[in-house]
Parts: C-alpha cells; structure tokens; sequence
C-alpha cells in the first residue's frame, strides 16, 4: 500500500514537473522572441548595443552568468582560503592539476549522480520545492545591484526596500525546509536560522538607513551616485561595520555557521537533503553572497565610481573584495552559540546602529555641505 501511493506520488510529481516545464518554455518562447529578433538585428547592425540590453544583463552580465561564475569563484576561493590556514588535503592537492582545482568539479559531479533521497514522512512537496525556493529568493535581489548607470536589471524607485523584501523571505524556506523533513536536526537548524536572520535583519536594515539618509533617496542607483566624491564608509564607518556583521549572519559565515553546527545538529535543515537539492541550496546561498556583496559596494564603497577604469570593472573589483573578506572569516573565526549570537544582534547592534544614525542626524549641516 505505502509502495503503491509513493509511486502515485512520484507519477503526479513528474506530470506536474512536465507540465510546468511545457509552461516555463512557451512563457519563454512569447517573452523572448522580439528580444532575440532585437539582438540578431543588433549583432549585425550596431554590436555595441548588445551590450545594454535588457536580455544580455539577465542572461550575462550583470544576470545569472556574471553571479554563477562568481559564486563557484567563491566556493572554491573559500575553500582553497581555509585549506591553506587549515592545512586541509582535498582543496589543497586532489585532482591531476595543481591547486586542487579539480576538487569543485569532482563534487559537482557527485552532487549530480547522487540520489536524491526524500525522507518517509516529510511533506514531500515543500521538501522538493524549498531549495528551488531557496535559490530564487538568493537570486532575485541580484537584479537590483546596479553596476553602472547603464548596467542594471531592474530599476526601481525604492529598490533598497525591495533587496531587503526578496531576502527577508530566505529564512521561512529555511525554517520550512527544516520543518518538510520530519527530523528534529533538521527542524532545531531551520529554528536556529530564523531566529538568526531575524536578529540582525534589524540591525542590517538600520545601518543601511545611514547610506539612504546621506543620499536623501532608497534607491540604490541614488545611493551610488551620491558618492561620486566621498564614500559613506567615511562618513558612517561604524554602519559598515553593523551591515557588514549582519551580513555575516545573513549569510551564515564564520562565526555565524550556527543553523548548520555539525557538532551538534548534524548539518542543521540541510540534513535530510541529498544530490542537487542539497547543492542548490549551497549555490542559492553564494548567488546571496554575490548580492549582499554588491549591496556593501554600493551603500559604502561608492558603488561604480572610481578613477581610470570604466564603471562595471569598479563593481566587480569591489563585488570582489568584499565576498573575499565575507569568505574569509570561515579560516580565522570560531563558531558562537545562538545565544551569544542573538544576544550580540540585540544589545550591541542595534545600539550601534542607532547611535550612529543619531550622529549622522546631529552632523546633517555640515553632511550637506560636503556632500554639494
């Protein structure tokens, strides 16, 4: 009987993945179609303004193959970054090419023959759709980092608040995702994240306050081209240092790796996941990295501005170093408990943050002045 409704299940599952799949590809072909014509009439006419186009910036750059080609960059920086600390022997010297460089494709390649496992009595629907729920919400918020006034996906009014809507649902799909597997590891990690992300999205969300109090707008292409002469990390050091923590947290990186303790929760709401569920959930979590990376450069490092090199290679320098740094904290930092954690968001934070925003408010005059 219990055979006879999994494969009841797995049949419904699969017409209902065709289904979508015939939907997704003819969505695609009426919405790309004049987009497609538009770049075959350019390629031939004027190459130049293939570059600006809304299809080249989802597809490319600043889209999806720009933030993959990064978040792999970062997995196997991070990776090569602890290795090296740690004296670690796979990321160090497996593979036929120095470096270890052959590790990442070798556990990519795992992760795509590997079964995915979906436990007895989970809710098998929101098991299978939390990690393709976990990486749409990491990689939505891509689409409003801009790169130069020219390059970006989306622009919009208020698009700080939206960047902190898209990442403000991650930790219900983590929290569900934990809840789906019918394991208490798996349920006490997704806990654990949102009680985490929650306690410094607050903090995270102030200290950003400051970059849109100097720009006087929450739009992001405002904030950045407010800061064609000073960058508002001179001017709110102390709200860099906040968001920058925050992000940590956010993203779950050293000293912030709690949801996923394997010391004591096994691998937190990852642990009843296998295959590429589990590897989207990992590739969800740098596409995030990539755009909390950008997030940083345009409220305190001056977005796109700087001298000599055209705008978008400024970005990407920025995009760089800050994910570096983000990345690096996994060699130096040990892990806190949940308790230290929430308590640090709470009490020193969010005070921080605070008073910071109460300076900025004093100095307002002379701000004024300055920023002219």
């Amino acid at each position: 009987m219990a055979s006879s409704t999994r494969r009841d299940f797995f049949k419904a599952l699969l017409a209902g993945v065709a289904i979508a799949l015939l939907i997704g590809v003819a969505l695609d072909v009426v919405l790309l179609y004049r987009p497609l014509l538009d770049v075959l009439s350019y390629l031939f006419t004027n190459p130049s303004l293939i570059l600006i186009h809304p299809l080249f910036m989802v597809l490319i750059f600043p889209g999806l193959g720009f933030v993959g080609i990064v978040a792999v960059l970062a997995i196997w920086g991070e990776r090569k970054f602890a290795a090296k600390v740690q004296n670690r022997v796979g990321p160090l010297y497996a593979g036929a090419l120095p470096g270890g460089i052959l590790q990442p494709i070798a556990d990519l390649l795992k992760l795509l023959f590997k079964e995915i496992i979906i436990p007895k009595d989970s809710d098998r629907l929101v098991f299978v759709m939390a990690p393709v729920a976990a990486f749409l919400m990491g990689a939505a918020p891509v689409a409003l980092v801009p790169y130069s006034p020219s390059y970006v996906i989306f622009d919009f009014p208020l698009s700080l608040l939206l960047f902190f809507v898209f990442t403000g649902f991650f930790p219900m799909v983590l929290l569900l995702a934990g809840w789906s597997s019918n394991n208490k590891f798996s349920f006490i990690g997704g806990l654990r994240a949102l009680y985490q992300q929650a306690s410094y999205e607050i903090p995270m969300f102030l200290s950003a306050l400051s970059a849109v109090m100097l720009a006087k707008s929450f739009s992001l292409m405002d904030i950045a081209k407010a800061q064609t002469g000073v960058w508002f990390i001179v001017l709110a050091p102390i709200s860099a240092v906040v968001f920058f923590t925050a992000v940590l947290a956010e993203l779950e990186k050293f000293p912030f790796e709690i949801p996923e303790a394997e010391s004591e929760i096994v691998a937190g709401w990852m642990t009843e996941y296998s295959g590429m569920t589990y590897g989207l959930y990992w590739f969800g979590i740098y596409v995030k990295l990539v755009a909390f990376s950008g997030l940083f450069a345009v409220l305190f490092l001056g977005g796109w501005n700087g001298p000599l090199i055209p705008a978008p290679w400024w970005m990407i320098i920025k995009v760089g170093v800050v994910a570096t740094l983000i990345i690096s904290t996994r060699a130096f930092f040990p892990r806190i408990r949940i308790d230290q954690l929430i308590s640090a968001g709470w009490t020193k934070l969010i005070p921080l943050a605070l008073f910071n925003i109460l300076i900025l408010v004093a100095l307002q005059p002379w701000l004024v002045r300055l920023l002219s």
